[in-house]
């Protein structure tokens, strides 16, 4: 399905996938998808219940025959023996279809025979046959992750069997991969138990620095050992989990460090995480995405310069400082925060202690960060973070996300679950004082926050529902209401992220998995793509003297060896030159 508004269907446009860039204003068209024809009556209700799930909400009749490609009568049909079977359920009072009850039971009896050795060797063979390295699936027991299963690599045949070997918790990335995706309970309960031995000076030795670097691991979705328990030593794990989201093991690469450096680990987490997710077919974790789109087919008109080039894993957040003639973004993930001077052209990055998901400037002089401790005021010439506030202290394995300052200097912050579970991510409007108030709930990727141009639209994205929000807004008390969706992105065109508001109030939007970024209009309508020769965007914002060069972020996270070849910029910063589109001056934060 095309990207669609609440305004009506939304337009696509053309192209070729050639670097520079591009800019169209072409009508859509529909995204190919294979059709129904030939397909048996099993493959026909298969699809179907993958559409419901994809979908993540109900769905009509119409939509489903939109989105099947099957006749009507075959689709009534299906849909009746589904329902009658209870593999799905029809609301009568929206006429809506969804996943029925009798999944879980078909999942209660696979899981109760569930044999996570059997389940994996397959998985563990052909990961080593790609990778030419060991591969181990391990599991807890008590303070310690024990090896269940090995297939060395040929380079390690002969060699003395891993299998029953005891690894450390805090010092092994499987143990880490593990005890990252714990409940926050059994998480603190086994930080508590854990003797943290000094195995070299690498190895994490206090409970504070652990749980940082559990939480940098959950949002990742998978673990780096670089020399923790042997200088010689180097692995990348991935949890495995059960049919409730629970970690039931890992599977995790391990070799000697000369052939495994940080940069390499990270290229290998997405093959590690799609094995996980073969062996066990669990949906956890899945909103963490691992395959990007194919560059879309584009012709160039706009180009895109590549300002920075820098392997940021997951850049994010970006605003432009008047005062300071400079871009500030961050690396949630390194973690750390950036500086782009535009009249250098010099980007300067400060390493940080602690994840970073936002920054912004304050009116009193520094930057403001959102960390998992709490909203911190940043003083980027000593990296002394001061606590100035936090919402969710009183909520485990939670992070801000996404947030920007409303022009009166409020600051508006989304929060969301490390793990990206559905539904516990609020939204937050901070005043000058430190003080604050929920504003929203229901969550579970916020992202993208910004204004219309008059002050009376707000805008912000649930990434994981495909949908950009807006909501009505009073600047003068800062309350907002009647929140309702403008534009839902559909999975074929990538996920909405980060997005910037024009001086026509038009939406610019940071489009993850799909190269581009896309113009609505303030009805939702779409019109314009712009090519970018990265797959993951992830944010954009107006900056220059006068407010039109459209700066853009990205990300490396999670892209095979094989990705970052086709998009060797991933993570950069680029910058692109608009001749019809100016941006509004982005507020600071008045505190």
């Amino acid at each position: 399905m095309p990207m669609t508004s609440t305004t009506g269907a939304a337009s696509q446009g053309d192209g070729t996938a050639k670097f520079p860039a591009t800019e169209t204003n072409h009508q859509a068209t529909n995204c190919a998808r294979p059709t129904a024809s030939g397909l048996g009556v099993l493959e026909k209700a298969m699809n179907l219940l993958n559409i419901v799930s994809a979908r993540r909400a109900p769905m009509t009749f119409t939509e489903l025959l939109r989105a099947c490609d099957l006749p009507k009568a075959t689709l009534h049909r299906i849909l009746a023996t589904l329902v009658r079977e209870g593999l799905l359920r029809h609301n009568a009072y929206d006429k809506t279809f969804q996943l029925g009850l009798r999944l879980l039971e078909l999942a209660h009896d696979v899981w109760s025979e569930f044999d996570l050795r059997v389940a994996a060797q397959d998985e563990l063979a052909r990961l080593r046959d790609a990778l030419n390295e060991t591969v181990e699936l391990t599991l807890l027991d008590g303070t310690w992750v024990v090896i269940l299963a090995s297939e060395p690599s040929g380079e390690a045949q002969g060699t003395r069997s891993a299998v029953g070997q005891r690894l450390p918790v805090h010092a092994s990335a499987s143990g880490k991969a593990i005890a990252a995706s714990l409940d926050p309970s059994g998480q603190r309960r086994l930080i508590q138990a854990l003797d943290l031995e000094r195995f070299t000076q690498h190895t994490i030795v206090t409970a504070t620095e652990l749980q940082a670097e559990l939480d940098l691991v959950r949002a990742r979705g998978y673990a780096i050992e670089q020399g923790e328990r042997a200088l010689d030593r180097a692995a990348v794990a991935a949890p495995i989990f059960d049919y409730e989201g629970r970690p039931i093991g890992a599977v995790a690469i391990t070799t000697d460090a000369s052939r495994l450096d940080a940069a390499r680990a990270h290229t290998l987490s997405s093959a590690l995480m799609g094995a996980s997710r073969s062996i066990s077919h669990s949906a956890a974790g899945k909103a963490m995405s691992i395959a990007t789109q194919a560059p879309p087919e584009t012709t160039s008109s706009v180009e895109v310069a590549c300002v920075s080039e820098v392997r940021s894993l997951l850049g994010e957040g970006p605003v432009w400082s008047p005062r300071d003639n400079a871009l500030y973004w961050v690396d949630i993930l390194t973690p750390s925060v950036h500086r782009y001077d535009a009249a250098t052209g010099v980007d300067t990055e400060t390493p940080l202690g602690t994840m970073a998901s936002l920054v912004v400037p304050k009116a009193s002089g520094g930057l403001l960060v959102a960390t998992p401790g709490g909203i911190m005021a940043l003083d980027l010439s000593t990296r002394r973070l001061t606590s100035f506030c936090h919402p969710e202290a009183g909520r485990t394995n939670v992070r801000y996300n996404d947030g920007k300052c409303d022009r009166r200097g409020r600051l508006w912050v989304g929060s969301m679950d490390m793990g990206a579970a559905a539904n516990r991510g609020h939204l937050f409007c901070i005043e000058a004082n430190g003080s604050w108030k929920q504003v929203d709930t229901g969550f579970t990727v916020p992202n993208g926050i910004g204004w219309s141009p008059d002050n009376k639209t707000m805008y912000v994205t649930d990434t994981y529902r495909q949908v950009i929000y807006r909501y009505d807004f009073d600047l003068a008390s800062g309350a907002i209401a009647n929140r309702r969706p403008l534009i839902t992105i559909a999975a074929s065109d990538g996920k909405p992220d980060g997005l910037t508001v024009d001086d026509q109030g038009c939406l610019w939007v940071a489009l993850w998995d799909a190269w581009q970024i896309a113009r609505f209009s303030p009805e939702g309508q779409l019109m314009q793509r712009l090519r970018v020769p990265v797959p993951r965007p992830t944010s954009c914002c107006f900056g220059g003297d006068n407010l039109d060069t459209l700066y853009v972020t990205s990300a490396s996270l999670r892209l095979s060896e094989e990705q970052l070849a086709t998009a060797p910029l991933s993570g950069s910063l680029f910058a692109i030159q608009l001749p019809d589109a100016r941006g509004l001056p982005e507020a600071a934060f008045a505190g």
